[in-house]
């Protein structure tokens, strides 16, 4: 993993108010407007009109919708992956941002932050939005920490979290449903 000069914090997913992309834009704002840091938000959505219209700055940067090789290049140059919702049964992109050896911070909300994050130390996991802010904060300030997240996640995502794992589970899944005939 290749950080960029500028901090920069990556939010992707869809514009709608459960993301809580508006509760990340304040907390961003409040905290690092006055640092060498950006807030990039892709995707879109039935919110994305008006963040734009009320946040769009130098500082958060709204791309739009991405797919493929160009969401993958998006993670490449991030140094924070943010995962701000409110209701989130799993959260794919965690995987995602994980996989490409970025942190992430999400809030209590995002399903796969327990299996992915709790213990882990491969970013933070947030109980409000305040302490997101504090955790956003923590990681801008420590570039070691960043670095250990970092490589924590890829780790993780390689040796644990990959196909073979999910190979082991579905077949202990069907080996089960076998039993039961």
């Amino acid at each position: 993993k290749v950080f960029p000069n500028t901090f920069t914090f990556l939010f992707i997913g869809r514009l709608v108010k459960h993301k809580g992309v508006e509760e990340l834009i304040k907390q961003f704002n409040s905290n690092f407007i006055d640092k060498e840091a950006t807030l990039r938000i892709v995707g879109s959505g039935e919110q994305e009109a008006y963040l734009k219209d009320k946040y769009e700055s130098e500082k958060v940067i709204f791309v739009g919708k991405k797919l493929n090789n160009d969401l993958i290049q998006e993670l490449h140059v991030a140094s924070c992956f943010v995962c701000p919702s409110i209701f989130e049964p799993w959260g794919l992109v965690v995987n995602e941002a994980l996989s490409a050896g970025v942190p992430v911070i999400a809030t209590k909300e995002v399903g796969a932050s327990f299996d992915l994050i709790n213990g882990k130390e491969t970013g933070y996991v947030a109980a409000n939005m305040t302490e997101f802010g504090e955790y956003m904060i923590e990681l801008f300030n420590n570039p070691i920490k960043l670095l250990v997240f970092s490589k924590n996640a890829s780790d993780l995502m390689q040796n644990k979290w990959n196909y073979d794992f999910y190979n082991n589970c579905l077949n202990k899944s069907i080996d089960k449903v076998k039993k039961w005939h």
